[in-house]
């Protein structure tokens, strides 16, 4: 277990012995401005780690979150400058040009960690339109599907915030957060959105057919929220692991 400056001083007092010089790990040198000291996820025994991920298949593939809080109990926010992962955080620029469907909306700063990149609701285009299409939106849009159109309710029913909410979750590196916290947070926050809605408020709009309808706002509201939640527990793994790998660092 590395010991930091007070530690290796009360060692050397009581055993009479001067620390070795430098960073150790395990009785390994270490770097300290890229590596620090983690733990074997099997044994829990020390070893040296790198701080940062710049792969996005991190420590492990297929179980890369439960493997990663095992190995990095000290996990913090990545302070680190931007890499292969982090390009960029730029209002009207994806986050990740290679992954993400949407751009940057917001971006807001966090000390000296990374920046949080908000982009709302990050259902992809082609889910959003098949959910128009399908009636479960009444409009095409993927922040305020049950309000931003013609005869709309308006900003009442968005999930931006909620949405928005999510995004941070994901980029915020606890060990007691996983995916299905951050989920089921944007589930009820999206409820609360719809709860504002009177309940017997009716949207007469155009829909995807070009035909007059009218739908009951906030039970449309309601079932968009749900089957939102229900898509990202089915698919939203690729992006919480790519947001943590992003975001975490091992060890300060």
């Amino acid at each position: 277990m590395c010991l930091n400056d007070a530690a290796k001083a009360e060692y050397a007092r009581k055993n009479h012995c001067k620390f070795p010089a430098g960073d150790m790990c395990a009785g390994q040198p270490i770097k300290p401005s890229t590596q620090c000291c983690g733990a074997n996820r099997f044994s829990g025994k020390p070893e040296v780690h790198d701080k940062f991920q710049t792969v996005e298949s991190g420590i492990n593939a297929l179980h890369w979150w439960t493997a990663y809080k095992a190995e990095c109990p000290g996990m913090t926010q990545s302070g680190a400058p931007p890499d292969a992962l982090w390009a960029q955080c730029v209002p009207g620029q994806k986050h990740n040009p290679s992954k993400d469907d949407w751009p940057v909306v917001i971006v807001e700063k966090n000390g000296a960690s990374r920046d949080y990149c908000i982009d709302g609701c990050s259902t992809p285009k082609s889910v959003v339109w098949g959910l128009w299409k399908s009636g479960v939106f009444i409009f095409n849009d993927k922040d305020n599907p049950t309000g931003n159109g013609p005869g709309g309710i308006g900003a009442t029913s968005s999930f931006f915030n909620s949405c928005a909410a999510h995004d941070r979750c994901f980029q915020t590196c606890s060990i007691g957060t996983d995916q299905s916290a951050c989920d089921n947070k944007l589930l009820a926050d999206m409820l609360a959105a719809c709860a504002t809605i009177p309940p017997a408020h009716i949207t007469t709009f155009i829909n995807f057919i070009g035909q007059p309808d009218d739908e009951n706002t906030r039970k449309k509201c309601i079932g968009a929220a749900k089957d939102m939640h229900t898509g990202l527990q089915a698919a939203g793994s690729p992006a919480f692991k790519t947001r943590r790998t992003q975001y975490c660092q091992c060890c300060k």
